[in-house]
């Protein structure tokens, strides 16, 4: 009776691959702090964790181990409905890397979220556990559980614009600045209503930097940033460059109390005309009459005497100079 249990165990183990106790796998929280973007396709907020995927034990004889999914397991007793989201798991092609995401009913829950992870990084840590599925050989396998042996970075600085190149048209609407646009990790605009979300009522500074077509990279830090509601059209709340920048000290001044102008929204001061059409390249921004800073403007391909028409800023020399990319960010305490 003893040998036909161990039998049947040996090709229960089989069938059901894998029978191993040891995790495979490990998967670990990447040292980067969460991230919210929209997703367009499924009209949610998501916030995401990056995670690095890595082979603990050794090959396996029977055939090389890939990871092609992870399901996400709440720990004690933690259901999703626990985290007021749905927690998923999703991996790369190449099944060494992967994202925690959040699915979040409203911004405000995945906003909520973040602040707890922020506070704590070690929470989601202990919360969830991973357990890798894919392939061993050709036979689709279920890897051991495994948690995560450290938790994710504290947020630093949150990247609400990226601008590489042409290749994504900042010429978007009022709905599409609003709503935001574009790959957080290429050419990116977060939206207005989550950079208000985001910033509302906390002690934010604005970081802008930005890359010369000469590769001279230049950096500002401006204090007091944030922004006023829809009903004002998003308005600049902006205040003095920190010392040691690299842009014109006037420029907060010049942008500080504009309302967000886009081709089908003309909120700017000049009298004749729209800044985003005559000088912006059909792009968004807070613009005056017209700017100091234009960001989200054409990228040039080389350098122009008429700047002001492209990406480009005003430097600390008191100089238009050309920019081919930027990034602006904010930090909050």
């Amino acid at each position: 009776m003893q040998h036909r249990c161990v039998l049947l165990f040996l090709v229960l183990c089989v069938s059901l691959v894998p029978c191993a106790s040891a995790a495979e796998f490990q998967v670990n929280f990447l040292k980067k702090p969460p991230v919210i973007i929209y997703n367009i396709f499924y009209e949610k907020y998501e916030l995401e964790l990056d995670l690095n995927i890595t082979e603990v034990a050794p090959e396996s004889p029977d055939g090389k181990r890939k990871v092609t999914g992870l399901k996400v397991i709440p720990e004690h007793g933690m259901q999703n409905q626990d985290f007021g989201a749905t927690v998923l798991g999703r991996v790369s092609s190449d099944g060494a890397s992967g994202k925690l995401v959040f699915v979040c009913r409203t911004l405000r829950r995945c906003i909520n979220i973040r602040k707890k992870i922020i506070d704590d990084p070690l929470f989601i840590q202990q919360a969830v556990q991973f357990a890798p599925f894919g392939f061993q050989g050709p036979i689709p396998t279920q890897f051991g559980a495994v948690r995560s042996a450290s938790g994710p970075a504290p947020v630093a600085e949150v990247v609400f614009q990226r601008h590489l190149d042409n290749s994504l048209s900042f010429a978007q609407n009022w709905h599409g600045y609003v709503k935001g646009f574009g790959d957080p990790n290429g050419n990116y605009w977060m939206g207005l209503e989550q950079l208000l979300a985001m910033t509302k009522d906390r002690n934010c500074k604005l970081i802008y930097e930005g890359v010369q077509i000469n590769g001279k990279v230049l950096r500002a830090t401006f204090k007091g940033f944030g922004l006023h509601g829809a009903d004002e059209n998003y308005k600049l709340v902006l205040g003095d460059q920190e010392p040691g920048g690299d842009l014109w000290r006037k420029l907060a001044a010049r942008h500080n109390g504009m309302q967000f102008s886009t081709y089908d929204a003309d909120n700017d001061r000049r009298q004749a005309g729209a800044c985003t059409k005559d000088e912006g390249n059909n792009a968004g921004w807070w613009f005056n009459n017209c700017h100091y800073l234009n960001p989200n403007g054409l990228i040039p391909t080389s350098s122009h005497s008429n700047c002001w028409d492209y990406c480009s800023t005003f430097d600390a020399n008191e100089k238009w100079v050309c920019i081919k990319s930027t990034k602006l960010s904010f930090s909050c305490s």
